[in-house]
């Protein structure tokens, strides 16, 4: 038996529905700024090929109606009145030899001028840009071409801004997020509270919130409506099982006085024997009765501390040693002991006695004579009754905690020992488990 309990590990609602909230929004502004930056860069790049074909187109009109020289003249103006800043016109105008004949682009760049081919490039100077060359006639050629930095400056913002505001964003979101989790989980923390009342026996503990329209409040409506259906049904078995307990222990105190009449009366031994084993039988279920009603009293009160007190672990395990002693001589058994001293725990003595009383009996009956027995009480409080017997099998282990379960080779008994142990063990907030004790059963 030990005081510790065995905690299952637990995650928070709010962190998950914080973090969930914020990879969303994360997600949600990554996608918008992939989807803007798409768009900029095709309207930019329709943007930059408009303007390029318009600058051709023109030159092409320049060169039909007024020639070579013409055409020189206008594209050396277009130049000079450019305005300083980004995305600068280039030109370049070449007889088919490869002569330059007019602009500031200082070598032709990788483009077919016969079949107009448009495309990004990096000029002589390695200035990118987007030109696209073409052949005004059979002896002259032109490209033009349009820088395109202010976009990467445009893109640039673009990305700083997505940044900020989707940092700003997130920041928001994962704050109202953890926010309304927090308020969750109060409401939860309430639900919870008053659940571990109602475990600890009090059954007036009422789970807050079912005045709310809410889900929650529709959960906490219900719950206390269980709760107070519990109520009920606990009352009713507190009252059947006193009943039943008056109207069948009575008649067996009753039984058992006449038996005893009858065997003080009787002459044939036959009879006298046969009295005596119907009185065994008699007392036997009166025993089973007690000790069901023992389970499902303590059952009934798992968690309910009224009425206990400070009781002395080692004084009962030391009592309980002395009365045991001369029980394992005559069993054949060696049984020691090892008591911590001022061991103690807020609980019912008799109970806490029986139990230990059950366990020891227990260890006793299946060892083995010859078989080695302590029991160990130490703070904590934790008590164990160890041997170095048979053992228990381990698909046993569990099952042997249950009502008239028997181990192998029972002798006797109804198969309740150890289920009051563990009934009573709950209700004062304790556990108790079978391990191996190679060799051997070890029960805390």
């Amino acid at each position: 038996m030990s005081a510790t309990e065995r905690k299952r590990r637990r995650t928070s609602v709010v962190a998950r529905t914080a973090f969930a909230v914020g990879a969303f929004a994360i997600t949600a502004i990554a996608l918008l700024y992939a989807s803007t930056l798409q768009v900029v860069r095709s309207e930019s790049d329709a943007a930059l090929q408009r303007s390029v074909d318009v600058d051709i187109a023109a030159f092409a009109d320049i060169y039909a109606s007024g020639g070579r020289a013409e055409l020189i003249a206008r594209m050396q103006d277009r130049l000079a009145m450019q305005a300083e800043g980004s995305d600068q016109a280039h030109y370049m105008l070449v007889e088919v030899t490869g002569a330059k004949l007019a602009g500031d682009i200082g070598r032709w760049p990788l483009l077919s001028a016969e079949n107009s081919q448009a495309a990004f490039v990096t000029l002589s100077d390695g200035t990118p840009a987007f030109a696209r060359a073409t052949q005004l006639d059979a002896g002259l050629r032109v490209v033009a071409a349009r820088e395109y930095g202010g976009r990467s400056a445009l893109l640039r913002r673009i990305g700083a801004a997505f940044l900020a505001t989707g940092f700003a964003v997130v920041l928001a979101a994962f704050a109202l997020a953890w926010l309304a989790a927090s308020r969750l989980r109060v409401r939860i923390a309430g639900m919870n509270a008053a659940f571990d009342t109602v475990e600890h026996g009090d059954l007036r503990g009422r789970v807050p919130g079912e005045e709310r329209t809410d889900e929650l409040g529709a959960l906490a409506l219900h719950a206390n409506q269980l709760i107070d259906r519990l109520s009920v049904v606990l009352l009713a078995q507190r009252e059947i099982t006193d009943q039943v307990a008056h109207e069948i222990r009575t008649p067996l105190v009753h039984l058992d006085t006449r038996i005893l009449h009858l065997i003080d009366k009787a002459v044939d031994p036959a009879l006298i024997s046969g009295l005596g084993s119907v009185r065994h039988e008699a007392r036997r279920i009166g025993e089973l009765l007690d000790s069901l009603l023992d389970i499902a009293s303590n059952e009934a009160r798992r968690g309910d501390r009224s009425g206990f007190a400070r009781v002395d672990l080692s004084c009962i395990g030391q009592n309980l040693a002395d009365l045991y002693a001369e029980t394992a001589i005559e069993y054949g058994l060696d049984f020691d002991t090892e008591i911590s001293r001022d061991v103690s725990i807020s609980g019912d003595a008799m109970q806490l006695t029986r139990a230990i009383s059950n366990l020891l009996d227990n260890a006793f009956k299946y060892a083995g004579a010859g078989a080695r027995i302590r029991l160990v009480i130490e703070p904590g409080p934790r008590i164990v009754v160890r041997d170095d017997g048979a053992g228990v099998p381990e698909e046993m282990r569990e099952r042997i905690f249950e009502r008239f379960q028997r181990g192998h080779g029972e002798r006797g008994g109804h198969g309740l020992g150890l289920a009051l142990v563990r009934a009573i063990a709950q209700q004062h907030g304790l556990e108790v488990f079978c391990r191996d004790a190679g060799p051997g059963a070890e029960f805390v």
